[in-house]
C-alpha cells in the first residue's frame, strides 16, 4: 500500500500562520510580557556572539544547545569564505573564544542565513524564539552585534540599538523585516528582538544606493524573519547531529527511517509554500543541487534549474487566485543503495475548488527523484516526469 505523507489544504492562510505559531510555542517555550530597555539589552548582551573568520567579522546569536555544542545562527554572508578546515571562532559574552567546527558549517538553502558550531564546557543562554508573523510596523525591535572598528571605536564593542519596524516583504534571500535602527558593519548576523527580548530575525543588509561609486546608507535595514526556519532549521538541525554516512553499525532499515522522516518533514513544508504560489521562493526552499539539477518532462524535454524556476512561474501565473488546492503526496517507491543516495517515486495529488469543501478537479500524476548527500546534506540531483494518472 502506498505510504501518505501529508495531506495540507492549500491556500489556508490563517490556519497555517497559527499552526506556525504553535509550532514556535511548542519547540521554543517564550515570555508573553514586554521588557524594559536594559532588560533587552541584557538578554541580548547573553546571547550575542563575535563571529571571526580569518576574512574579517560579523554577529551571531546562539539558538541551541544539545550538551556541550552550541549552535550560532548567523548571516550566511558573514561566514560563506571560510573553507572547511580554516580556522575561526566565536567570541562568547565571557570573552572566552571557542574554536568553530568549519567542517560542519550548514547554509540554509535559499536564505541568507548559516548554522555554525563550537563545543564548550561552560553553559551559555540560548535566544528565545518569538514569532516574527505577528511582528508589524511601528512595533519596537532591538539590534544587537559587534560593529567594525572604525577611526573611533577601534575594537569590537557589544552595541544595541533601538527602532522600529517600518515594513515587511518578501525579498531576495529571505529578506522579510524592514526596520530603521541605527546598524554598522559587522553587525550583520546579529540579532532581531522584539520588546519581548524574544528573536524574531537576524540582520544582514543595509538598504542604500551608490553614489559616484560610494555607497551610501538609506537609513533603513533588512533582516530575515526567524519564521523563515520553520522549514529549514529543523532539517538543518537534523542534519547537522549526522552530517556524513551512519556508521557500519547502523542497518539499512534504520538509515532508511531516518530519510522517511526527512522525507516527512520535506513534504510538509512543501505545501505553504506552494500556496504562495511563488516559484523563485519554492524553488529557493527545496534542497536542489543547482549545477547538477536536471528536470525530464513526459515530452522528453530536459530542463536545468533556471529554466525550471521559469517554467513554473509561467504555470503559476495562469492560475486563478480564487482557485483553492488541496495538496498530498504519497511515496510509492523508496530505493537506497547506500546511504548516501536515494530514488524516491511519488505520486503527487491536487485537489482544486474555487469554494472550499467543494471539488472541480483532481489532477494526478507520478515523479521520480534522485537525491544524493552532498557534503552531508540531502540534495535533489534529478526529477524525471511520470505520466498522469
Amino acid at each position: 500500500m502506498p505510504r501518505l505523507i501529508s495531506t495540507l489544504t492549500v491556500p489556508r492562510r490563517r490556519m497555517l500562520q497559527m499552526t506556525g505559531a504553535l509550532m514556535l510555542s511548542m519547540l521554543w517555550p517564550h515570555v508573553a510580557y514586554g521588557q524594559t530597555g536594559r532588560q533587552v539589552r541584557d538578554i541580548a548582551k547573553a546571547v550575542t556572539v563575535l563571529v571571526s573568520p580569518q576574512s574579517s567579522s560579523g554577529s551571531g546569536v546562539l539558538i541551541k544547545q544539545e550538551g556541550n555544542r552550541y549552535y550560532v545562527l548567523t548571516a550566511k554572508h558573514v561566514i560563506e569564505s571560510t573553507r572547511a578546515g580554516e580556522e575561526a571562532e566565536v567570541i562568547t559574552v565571557d570573552q572566552q573564544s571557542h574554536p568553530i567546527n568549519t567542517q560542519a558549517i550548514l547554509y540554509l538553502s535559499g536564505v541568507d542565513l548559516a548554522l555554525i558550531q563550537f563545543e564548550s564546557d561552560r553553559t551559555y543562554p540560548v535566544a528565545t524564539l518569538g514569532n516574527s508573523e505577528s511582528a508589524t510596523e511601528t512595533d519596537t525591535i532591538y539590534i544587537a552585534g559587534f560593529p567594525l572598528p572604525g577611526q573611533a571605536i577601534t575594537t569590537p564593542t557589544f552595541t544595541i540599538t533601538k527602532g522600529v519596524i517600518t515594513g515587511k516583504g518578501q525579498y531576495q534571500r529571505g529578506y522579510g523585516l524592514v526596520y530603521d535602527n541605527v546598524t554598522q558593519p559587522g553587525m550583520s548576523g546579529g540579532p532581531i528582538l522584539n520588546a519581548a527580548g524574544q528573536l524574531i530575525g537576524i540582520h544582514g543588509l543595509a538598504e542604500g544606493e551608490r553614489v559616484q561609486g560610494v555607497a551610501v546608507k538609506a537609513g533603513l535595514n533588512l533582516g530575515v524573519p526567524i519564521n523563515t526556519i520553520l522549514d529549514l532549521t529543523p532539517l538543518a538541525l537534523q542534519q547537522h547531529a549526522n552530517p556524513v554516512a551512519p556508521p557500519l553499525s547502523v542497518s539499512p532499515d534504520e538509515t532508511e527511517q531516518t530519510f522517511r522522516a526527512f522525507l516527512d518533514q520535506h513534504y510538509a513544508a512543501m505545501a505553504p509554500l506552494v500556496e504562495t504560489r511563488n516559484a523563485a521562493r519554492l524553488f529557493n526552499y527545496l534542497p536542489i543541487s543547482k549545477e547538477r539539477f536536471r528536470y525530464q518532462q513526459r515530452q522528453g524535454n530536459i530542463q536545468n534549474y533556471n529554466d525550471r524556476v521559469a517554467g513554473a512561474s509561467q504555470f503559476y501565473s495562469r492560475i486563478p487566485t480564487t482557485e483553492i488546492w488541496k495538496l498530498s503526496f504519497e511515496i510509492t517507491d523508496l530505493q537506497m543503495p547506500d546511504p548516501d543516495h536515494a530514488t524516491v517515486s511519488h505520486i503527487e495529488t491536487v485537489k482544486w475548488s474555487y469554494w472550499p469543501g467543494v471539488l472541480r478537479g483532481v489532477v494526478r500524476r507520478r515523479e521520480t527523484v534522485t537525491w544524493e548527500r552532498i557534503n552531508g546534506q540531502w540534495k535533489i540531483v534529478s526529477v524525471v516526469e511520470g505520466e498522469r494518472l
